[in-house]
Protein backbone atom coordinates (compact mmCIF):
# COMPACT_ATOMS: atom_id res chain seq x y z
CA UNK A 1 0.00 0.00 0.00
CA UNK A 2 0.96 3.52 -0.81
CA UNK A 3 1.83 6.58 1.42
CA UNK A 4 1.68 8.84 -1.21
CA UNK A 5 -0.44 11.59 -0.60
CA UNK A 6 -2.46 13.13 -3.61
CA UNK A 7 -4.67 15.64 -3.27
CA UNK A 8 -7.80 15.85 -6.19
CA UNK A 9 -10.22 18.72 -6.06
CA UNK A 10 -12.87 18.42 -9.19
CA UNK A 11 -14.04 21.44 -10.27
CA UNK A 12 -11.93 23.39 -8.42
CA UNK A 13 -12.62 26.58 -10.19
CA UNK A 14 -16.11 28.01 -11.87
CA UNK A 15 -16.56 27.32 -14.98
CA UNK A 16 -16.38 30.02 -16.64
CA UNK A 17 -13.00 30.77 -15.39
CA UNK A 18 -12.74 27.17 -16.83
CA UNK A 19 -13.97 28.17 -19.97
CA UNK A 20 -12.03 31.51 -19.94
CA UNK A 21 -8.62 29.48 -19.50
CA UNK A 22 -9.23 26.41 -22.24
CA UNK A 23 -9.95 30.01 -24.85
CA UNK A 24 -6.49 31.04 -23.97
CA UNK A 25 -4.39 28.11 -23.71
CA UNK A 26 -6.51 27.01 -27.46
CA UNK A 27 -6.26 30.12 -29.13
CA UNK A 28 -4.11 30.82 -32.08
CA UNK A 29 -2.34 33.28 -30.06
CA UNK A 30 -0.59 31.52 -27.48
CA UNK A 31 2.69 30.05 -28.30
CA UNK A 32 3.51 26.57 -28.45
CA UNK A 33 7.23 25.38 -28.40
CA UNK A 34 8.22 21.95 -29.00
CA UNK A 35 10.39 19.88 -26.94
CA UNK A 36 11.52 16.44 -28.03
CA UNK A 37 11.57 15.24 -24.30
CA UNK A 38 8.81 16.87 -22.29
CA UNK A 39 9.89 16.18 -18.59
CA UNK A 40 13.39 17.42 -18.61
CA UNK A 41 16.22 17.58 -20.23
CA UNK A 42 17.28 13.23 -19.59
CA UNK A 43 19.73 11.80 -21.37
CA UNK A 44 20.24 8.24 -21.52
CA UNK A 45 16.58 7.00 -21.82
CA UNK A 46 15.68 4.68 -24.59
CA UNK A 47 12.37 6.12 -26.21
CA UNK A 48 11.84 10.77 -25.64
CA UNK A 49 8.15 11.98 -26.24
CA UNK A 50 7.64 14.96 -27.68
CA UNK A 51 5.19 17.64 -27.16
CA UNK A 52 4.72 21.14 -26.43
CA UNK A 53 4.98 23.41 -23.77
CA UNK A 54 4.91 26.97 -22.83
CA UNK A 55 6.39 28.24 -19.48
CA UNK A 56 4.70 31.35 -18.36
CA UNK A 57 6.54 31.80 -15.15
CA UNK A 58 10.02 30.87 -14.47
CA UNK A 59 11.33 32.06 -11.19
CA UNK A 60 15.09 31.09 -11.68
CA UNK A 61 15.18 31.79 -15.56
CA UNK A 62 14.37 35.20 -17.50
CA UNK A 63 11.29 34.14 -19.11
CA UNK A 64 9.76 37.22 -20.50
CA UNK A 65 6.70 38.62 -18.71
CA UNK A 66 3.34 36.98 -20.05
CA UNK A 67 -0.44 37.72 -19.80
CA UNK A 68 -1.21 34.21 -18.68
CA UNK A 69 0.40 34.77 -15.41
CA UNK A 70 -2.37 36.77 -14.22
CA UNK A 71 -4.85 34.48 -15.17
CA UNK A 72 -3.37 31.59 -13.80
CA UNK A 73 -2.29 32.76 -10.60
CA UNK A 74 -5.58 33.26 -8.88
CA UNK A 75 -6.21 29.42 -9.95
CA UNK A 76 -3.27 28.72 -8.02
CA UNK A 77 -4.39 30.17 -4.29
CA UNK A 78 -7.69 28.96 -4.90
CA UNK A 79 -6.69 25.74 -5.28
CA UNK A 80 -4.39 26.05 -1.83
CA UNK A 81 -6.96 28.00 -0.10
CA UNK A 82 -9.31 24.65 -0.94
CA UNK A 83 -6.45 22.06 -0.09
CA UNK A 84 -5.40 24.09 3.32
CA UNK A 85 -2.05 24.01 1.51
CA UNK A 86 0.46 26.94 2.26
CA UNK A 87 2.21 28.88 0.13
CA UNK A 88 5.01 31.41 0.35
CA UNK A 89 6.92 31.04 -3.14
CA UNK A 90 6.18 30.67 -6.60
CA UNK A 91 9.06 28.50 -8.96
CA UNK A 92 7.28 27.87 -12.25
CA UNK A 93 4.38 27.95 -14.14
CA UNK A 94 4.67 25.30 -17.24
CA UNK A 95 1.34 24.96 -20.04
CA UNK A 96 1.92 21.37 -21.75
CA UNK A 97 0.38 20.08 -24.54
CA UNK A 98 0.13 16.66 -25.85
CA UNK A 99 -1.67 15.75 -29.17
CA UNK A 100 -2.89 12.24 -30.02
CA UNK A 101 -0.67 9.95 -30.47
CA UNK A 102 -0.74 6.44 -31.42
CA UNK A 103 2.38 4.74 -29.47
CA UNK A 104 1.97 2.34 -27.30
CA UNK A 105 3.43 3.39 -23.84
CA UNK A 106 2.25 2.95 -20.11
CA UNK A 107 3.78 6.56 -19.54
CA UNK A 108 6.35 8.86 -20.26
CA UNK A 109 10.02 9.29 -18.56
CA UNK A 110 9.35 9.62 -14.51
CA UNK A 111 10.87 12.60 -13.63
CA UNK A 112 10.43 15.44 -10.97
CA UNK A 113 10.45 19.23 -12.08
CA UNK A 114 12.81 20.53 -9.60
CA UNK A 115 15.70 18.79 -7.43
CA UNK A 116 14.46 20.58 -3.86
CA UNK A 117 11.71 20.38 -1.67
CA UNK A 118 8.51 21.49 -3.13
CA UNK A 119 4.54 20.84 -4.27
CA UNK A 120 3.24 20.56 -7.57
CA UNK A 121 -0.33 21.04 -8.50
CA UNK A 122 -1.68 20.05 -11.85
CA UNK A 123 -4.59 21.40 -13.42
CA UNK A 124 -6.43 19.96 -16.19
CA UNK A 125 -7.58 22.25 -19.24
CA UNK A 126 -9.90 19.98 -21.29
CA UNK A 127 -11.24 16.78 -21.05
CA UNK A 128 -8.63 13.89 -22.53
CA UNK A 129 -7.61 10.55 -21.68
CA UNK A 130 -3.73 10.00 -20.83
CA UNK A 131 -3.40 9.96 -17.21
CA UNK A 132 -0.86 11.32 -14.97
CA UNK A 133 1.10 8.94 -13.27
CA UNK A 134 2.88 9.34 -9.59
CA UNK A 135 5.48 7.04 -8.39
CA UNK A 136 6.44 5.35 -4.98
CA UNK A 137 9.69 6.53 -5.44
CA UNK A 138 11.11 10.30 -4.58
CA UNK A 139 14.21 12.32 -5.45
CA UNK A 140 15.66 11.96 -1.99
CA UNK A 141 15.77 8.10 -2.75
CA UNK A 142 16.54 8.13 -6.37
CA UNK A 143 19.31 10.84 -7.77
CA UNK A 144 18.75 12.27 -11.35
CA UNK A 145 21.29 9.87 -12.33
CA UNK A 146 19.47 6.99 -10.98
CA UNK A 147 16.71 7.98 -12.53
CA UNK A 148 17.90 7.11 -15.79
CA UNK A 149 18.30 3.42 -14.50
CA UNK A 150 15.19 3.24 -12.56
CA UNK A 151 13.83 4.35 -16.22
CA UNK A 152 15.46 1.62 -18.30
CA UNK A 153 14.74 -0.86 -15.90
CA UNK A 154 11.34 -0.19 -15.26
CA UNK A 155 11.86 -0.13 -11.70
CA UNK A 156 9.69 2.80 -10.88
CA UNK A 157 5.98 1.44 -9.26
CA UNK A 158 2.97 3.57 -10.01
CA UNK A 159 1.59 4.62 -6.69
CA UNK A 160 -2.02 6.45 -8.39
CA UNK A 161 -2.55 7.82 -11.45
CA UNK A 162 -5.43 10.36 -12.29
CA UNK A 163 -7.46 11.13 -15.70
CA UNK A 164 -7.47 14.53 -16.64
CA UNK A 165 -10.97 16.00 -16.50
CA UNK A 166 -11.32 19.57 -17.24
CA UNK A 167 -11.05 21.82 -13.93
CA UNK A 168 -9.79 19.25 -11.85
CA UNK A 169 -6.70 20.07 -9.85
CA UNK A 170 -4.40 17.50 -8.21
CA UNK A 171 -1.40 18.24 -5.94
CA UNK A 172 1.57 16.52 -4.24
CA UNK A 173 5.12 16.53 -3.06
CA UNK A 174 7.36 17.72 -5.80
CA UNK A 175 9.65 14.92 -4.34
CA UNK A 176 8.15 12.10 -6.11
CA UNK A 177 8.69 11.28 -9.80
CA UNK A 178 5.50 11.33 -12.02
CA UNK A 179 5.49 10.91 -15.78
CA UNK A 180 2.21 12.11 -18.20
CA UNK A 181 1.28 10.78 -21.05
CA UNK A 182 0.12 11.55 -24.37
CA UNK A 183 -3.77 10.83 -25.94
CA UNK A 184 -4.80 8.43 -27.69
CA UNK A 185 -8.59 8.70 -27.87
CA UNK A 186 -8.80 12.14 -27.51
CA UNK A 187 -7.71 15.05 -30.14
CA UNK A 188 -5.10 16.67 -27.56
CA UNK A 189 -4.50 16.78 -23.93
CA UNK A 190 -3.58 20.33 -22.14
CA UNK A 191 -2.16 20.94 -18.41
CA UNK A 192 -0.88 23.64 -16.27
CA UNK A 193 1.75 22.36 -13.90
CA UNK A 194 2.63 24.92 -10.87
CA UNK A 195 5.58 24.54 -8.72
CA UNK A 196 5.61 26.49 -5.51
CA UNK A 197 7.23 26.53 -2.09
Amino acid sequence: MSDVNVIQIDDVIPRLYQNQIEAEATSPRMAWFFNTETGRAVQGTETSYGGFSNTVFHANEPVPPSPMTALLLPLLYTFCDRAKLPFSRLLRIRLGLFQRTAIEALHHNPHVDFYQPHFNALYYVNDADGDTFIFDQTSEQVSQEESLVYTRERRFSIATRVSPRKGRMIGFDGRQYHASMHPMQAGYRIAIAFSFL
